[in-house]
């Protein structure tokens, strides 16, 4: 294994580990504050965050492919 490869499975992995630890953070002091309107469901929030890491995903792989994918002729 490369160590490029290598790198971005680490870079990768604490990415990952910072996104889910910064989501669960901050769902809990949104819930946690005193407000008069009504609050919104948990697993909307869920929901909404992993539709945003799957578009994102998506984006790379399409991203990935088109740079280099042979040229049409």
């Amino acid at each position: 294994m490369s160590s490029t490869s290598s790198r971005l499975k680490y870079v990768s992995l604490g990415v990952l580990v910072l996104q889910t630890t910064s989501l669960v953070l901050t769902m809990r002091y949104s819930r946690t504050l005193q407000s008069d309107g009504p609050r919104y469901l948990a697993s909307s929030a869920v929901v909404c965050a992993e539709v945003l890491k799957i578009a994102a995903c998506m984006l790379l792989v399409f991203r990935e492919h088109s740079e280099f994918a042979p040229p049409q002729l």
